[in-house]
């Protein structure tokens, strides 16, 4: 009885599938590239019907002829070691050209290879910005290609080539790894208004230089007393040397005001502008009419003092009260690609027919920041904010606008707790070349109006 058992025990062992390869590893990473002439190593795992090692198994390597093992013939057959890895040397024909590699024992794992020559080899690449925001960091990415194919594996090195200014790089290196992307690489260019190129190079010897140049109106942004001072604002645009400058506060009672500063002029050193200030009152915005418009004389004056690229100083004078800020640029727009629309940044209004309103819109990336100042039902000024948003189609982004309230602005320390923001309804821009739509839903008023850009 006992012998029975024996042998039923050792025909049952006999039985299991312990030495056959059911399943395999990649070791060796699915894509890779290798340079004409040169060796890389494949290696894979397998696993018997037990999930344990498969030792001792026969494993065919092959390739479709774009390279040969280290029998110098186009498969190789290797066994397993006592974990289940086979590997086979595998060195790449300088031809350029995609194949497979293929490792078989029951199982098999199939290579994705890219064999290239390194005189075809460049490098390829696309930045964020259009132009360098000072001292606003953004994202090169760059990599190695052949023809459509990208470099796996490759090692892609950056190093910034300064000009009339220099920039940080993070990291200065990086791999494609199993990417077709490239790698990417964090900008932050000093803060100061200037030029400067990245050098991205793959093997020492295929490089290219991105170049960065200052934008053409490097002053014009949405500009703020910082976290601390949330709530008002000054839209600064800019067409060649002139600067258009709204400043977006409270009155004594807290309601929203703007004062314009529709030009001005330089100081010698063209360190700081200097314009006056006005305060018009008009119509409803919901049925504006430009002949009820009263620009008045000048409410006061106003110099933006520029310390740097992103910093500066606001002094002015407003009916008789004087004061002093602190203003920097205001980071609004992460550093995305993918804006389908760039240079929207700008002074629109709706034509001289319409004059005495305006909406600033502001771009950083793919994000708009846009202040529509107008006037409220009584003729007073007032405006809404429209601080972000999202593109729903190539020419048309839209979100929430909003109505503010907050603490005076003027002789009085700023307290941005009194902050409150209403949501006062929805926007949508349509844009189209040199003009624009802007349809809005103000407190259930819905209107659109024609936009263009405002000369200057």
């Amino acid at each position: 009885m006992i012998a029975r058992l024996l042998l039923a025990a050792v025909g049952f062992g006999a039985l299991a599938p312990a030495g056959a390869a059911t399943s395999v590893q990649m070791l060796t990473p699915p894509y890779t590239s290798v340079l004409g002439n040169e060796k890389r190593v494949y290696s894979v795992r397998f696993f018997n019907g037990l999930n344990q090692p498969a030792v001792g198994e026969t494993v065919r390597f092959s390739n479709d002829a774009c390279g040969f093992f280290q029998n110098g013939q186009f498969a190789v057959d290797v066994g397993t070691d006592t974990t289940g890895v086979a590997s086979a040397t595998f060195t790449a024909r300088p031809q350029g050209i995609g194949c497979w590699i293929t490792a078989s024992a029951g199982a098999s794992a199939r290579f994705n290879v890219f064999t290239y020559n390194l005189g075809l080899a460049f490098i390829d690449g696309a930045a964020t910005p259009a132009d360098v925001p000072p001292g606003q960091p953004f994202t090169l990415t760059a990599g190695a290609y052949q023809g459509a194919y990208p470099i796996y594996e490759g090692d892609v090195t950056a190093r910034v080539i300064p000009g009339s200014i220099s920039a940080t790089l993070s990291p200065d290196s990086g791999n494609m790894g199993q990417s077709s992307r490239g790698v990417d690489f964090e900008v932050v260019p000093e803060d100061r208004i200037g030029d400067f190129e990245v050098e991205v190079a793959f093997h020492g010897t295929v490089t290219r230089r991105f170049a960065f140049k200052a934008p053409p109106s490097p002053l014009q942004d949405m500009w703020w007393g910082g976290a601390t001072e949330n709530g008002w604002g000054m839209s600064v645009v800019q067409h060649r040397d002139v600067l258009f400058a709204v400043i977006y506060a409270y009155d004594a009672d807290g309601d929203p005001i703007w004062y314009v500063m529709p030009g001005g002029s330089w100081n010698e050193g063209r360190t700081a502008f200097t314009g006056a200030l006005y305060l018009p009152s008009g119509s409803p915005f919901s049925a504006y009419d430009a002949s009820k418009l009263r620009v008045h004389d000048a409410i006061g004056n106003a110099t933006i003092a520029f310390d740097g690229a992103s910093r500066g100083t606001l002094e002015y004078t407003i009916a008789g009260v004087s004061g002093r800020r602190p203003i920097t640029r205001q980071l609004f727009g992460p550093a995305q690609s993918g804006a389908p629309l760039k240079g929207l940044g700008d002074m629109w209004w709706g034509g001289a027919a319409q004059n005495g309103w305006g909406i600033a819109v502001l771009q950083q990336y793919k994000s708009l920041f846009a202040v529509w100042f107008t006037y409220d039902a009584q003729g007073k000024a007032t405006w809404f904010v429209m601080p972000a948003g999202h593109w729903s189609s190539l020419d048309t982004y839209e979100g929430r606008i909003y109505r503010a309230a907050g603490p005076a602005w003027l002789g009085a320390t700023y307290d941005a707790s009194k902050l409150k923001a209403t949501d006062a309804g929805s926007f949508r821009m349509r844009f189209s070349g040199e003009g624009a739509t802007f349809e809005y839903s103000i407190d259930g008023v819905a209107g659109t109006m024609p936009l263009s850009r405002q000369p200057f």
